[in-house]
């Protein structure tokens, strides 16, 4: 496929370095004038050189997204503030933001007995009772991250919007980025928050899920298109994770593997972005279903999609893989993608 023979470096450029050199020369130019301001002047210098970067950056520009400066910034001013750590307790006591407290998997899935099988997402009543644990109101900024890209972060806010949480974002290149940043550690819990009675009351996101019967109906339609976000051996059928019941995929999905949306940083630009999906024939005119293994790095992928790009014809196959590979009647297939992608002449 296409994806697999772009050269990831000429993708990520040097895009920050421009960025930053762009804010350096500006302020020095303006920086005798500035201390000689009122305080109104100064405000809409401010807001014209925010503007100013917006237009000659390429970086993601998103409200659900915070870059790692903000976020320090916003810890010394935690009113109505919550970070969630999204890891294992064992990662979570080795080092984390200051402040966070830390949910994982089970957390946030449903209950062993909902389904026959697992990874399926947690019911809103279930979200409620934690979010409730950890002090929450329905006006609560909720900031997100982990150490895997954004995959478990991006899982979790997308149950959060789905149910109608309104103010939640991820960090952008996780704790990964805040180490690499040498930002400050903590290695023991926060104290325990003060428990509320958590209502969702922000605007729900139904249409950001797929459910069974729609995955099934996608391949007749026109101009509809189901992604496998999986890595190439999962999709093949040369592997199979722990929870899946066969090896293989749905027929007729393309594969685009998840990761290639990010680098060490955090997620590429949306000019970056924009490319790869267009090349992979993801583009925002088609209706599109994700899916993987239980339903994680799709949500990556629609977080990119909507939060990112601004795609609005999109969902998220929550049963994915573990759901379609347990029902014994529905068809799979194996081997190398079917119809390589071919980059588009422009």
């Amino acid at each position: 496929m296409a994806v697999e023979r772009l050269d990831r470096s000429t993708l990520y450029g040097t895009v920050s370095s421009a960025r930053t050199g762009f804010y350096k020369t500006q302020w020095n130019r303006l920086k005798p004038y500035f201390f000689g301001m009122c305080s109104a002047q100064k405000k809409a210098l401010s807001l014209l050189l925010i503007l100013l970067s917006v237009l000659m950056s390429g970086s993601v520009h998103s409200s659900a997204l915070v870059s790692i400066n903000d976020l320090e910034n916003r810890i010394r001013h935690p009113a109505n503030l919550l970070i969630l750590d999204v890891r294992p307790r064992v990662s979570y006591m080795l080092g984390h933001v200051p402040g966070a407290h830390n949910v994982w998997r089970p957390a946030f899935q449903a209950d062993e007995n909902d389904y026959p099988y697992s990874g399926m997402r947690a019911s809103e009543q279930k979200l409620s009772r934690l979010l409730s644990r950890l002090g929450a109101t329905s006006t609560t900024e909720i900031i997100l991250y982990d150490d895997q890209q954004g995959m478990d972060a991006a899982r979790l806010w997308w149950l959060l919007k789905l149910y109608g949480h309104d103010q939640v974002s991820i960090l952008n290149g996780g704790l990964t980025a805040w180490e690499k940043q040498k930002k400050k550690l903590n290695f023991k819990s926060p104290n325990p928050p003060k428990r509320s009675n958590y209502q969702f009351t922000g605007e729900p996101h139904p249409q950001w899920l797929a459910e069974l019967e729609q995955v099934k109906s996608i391949q007749k339609k026109e101009n509809a298109i189901l992604v496998d976000v999986r890595d190439l051996n999962e999709y093949s059928g040369l592997t199979r994770k722990s929870g899946a019941h066969r090896r293989g995929r749905i027929p007729g999905s393309l594969w685009f593997e998840y990761k290639l949306t990010v680098n060490a940083n955090g997620f590429l630009d949306r000019e970056q972005l924009s490319r790869l999906f267009h090349t992979a024939g993801i583009t925002p005119d088609k209706e599109i279903i994700l899916y993987c293994q239980s339903g994680v790095r799709s949500a990556h992928t629609l977080f990119v999609l909507t939060e990112i790009l601004g795609y609005k014809k999109i969902r998220n196959y929550d049963g994915s893989w573990i759901e379609w590979s347990w029902i014994k009647e529905l068809p799979t297939i194996k081997g190398p993608p079917e119809k390589p992608n071919k980059p588009q002449k422009s």
